[in-house]
């Protein structure tokens, strides 16, 4: 009898693997990226994509992106399809032919967010069924989903262009700061078209300034397999913006007692960071580009 149980302990123990060694293979960001997209579209599984080095972190982040910008491009398109109705219609004459097509677009927009509760169950359970797949080890890509991701590292020339996908944050930021700072000195002023021309900007900036650090990050890796002497530390600019958030939230909140100290903290945090990758691609451009 001891014989046998000893038999059947050693044979359980052999085929369960210590946890420690399972986590090797399953990192618990390559399992839970699924259900972050689920509450962020792409945008989070694409930083998980740019900062994490784990090659199972790395290959669901991937396919979690590549699903969610079909579900986030979706949203998108109906809910900018309202926003192009409504202001054509604020600009359009009674009965005229741009009118019509105001409605048209706000018939399709309302049309489609109704019709989109089948969407949000499908990728609710798309989003589960690979979280599923990754917790037993695999990487499961989602039916129909293109390899976006494939596409643009195509686009970057294999990691050493990661520095362009920083264009668009030093491009967007000072575009959404004169809006900004337009509506601060001239309030009331801005009529709907522009009201959602500016939404916009404020909506591509929130975007960029959470995926530029993940891009920065990835190109002083890349940097870093160049040969060249210079090794830039994320800390100094990620870091630096994120203290400059911090420090707006303190004195907007005790010094002016701003009603938004959260939404102050995130305008010095994007402003600080185009100040930082300013000064990244112009270090960059002469200690690597230059050479």
């Amino acid at each position: 009898m001891s014989n046998e149980h000893d038999h059947t302990t050693t044979a359980s123990t052999s085929t369960t693997q210590p946890g420690p060694a399972l986590l090797e293979e399953r990192t618990l960001a390559g399992i839970f990226v699924h259900v972050l997209g689920l509450g962020t579209g792409f945008v989070l599984p694409a930083l998980v994509y740019l900062v994490a080095e784990h090659e199972f972190t790395r290959e669901n982040a991937r396919n979690a992106f590549n699903w969610q910008v079909i579900i986030t491009g979706v949203f998108a398109t109906l809910f900018g399809l309202l926003a192009a109705g409504f202001a054509i219609d604020s600009i359009a004459s009674e009965n005229s032919p741009l009118q019509y097509l105001a409605m048209a677009f706000l018939l399709v927009a309302v049309a489609g967010l109704f019709g989109s509760t089948f969407v949000f169950l499908v990728n609710f359970a798309f989003g589960l069924i690979a979280m599923g797949k990754a917790i037993f080890g695999s990487a499961w890509s989602y039916p129909l989903a293109p390899d976006f991701v494939g596409w643009l590292a195509s686009r970057v020339d294999n990691n050493v262009g990661w520095w362009k996908l920083l264009v668009p944050h030093a491009l967007v930021a000072p575009a959404a700061g004169a809006y900004l700072g337009w509506v601060v000195l001239e309030p009331g002023a801005e009529s709907d078209a522009v009201f959602f021309a500016g939404f916009g900007l404020v909506l591509a900036l929130l975007l960029t300034s959470v995926l530029t650090p993940g891009v920065l990050v990835r190109d002083m890796r890349a940097v870093a397999k160049t040969g060249t002497s210079w090794r830039p530390s994320w800390l100094t600019y990620v870091g630096g913006p994120a203290v400059v958030a911090a420090l707006t939230y303190v004195v907007a909140a005790l010094q002016f007692n701003s009603a938004n100290p959260a939404g102050d903290a995130i305008y010095g945090f994007a402003g600080a960071l185009w100040i930082a990758v300013i000064i990244y691609l112009i270090r960059r451009y002469r200690q690597v580009d230059s050479s």
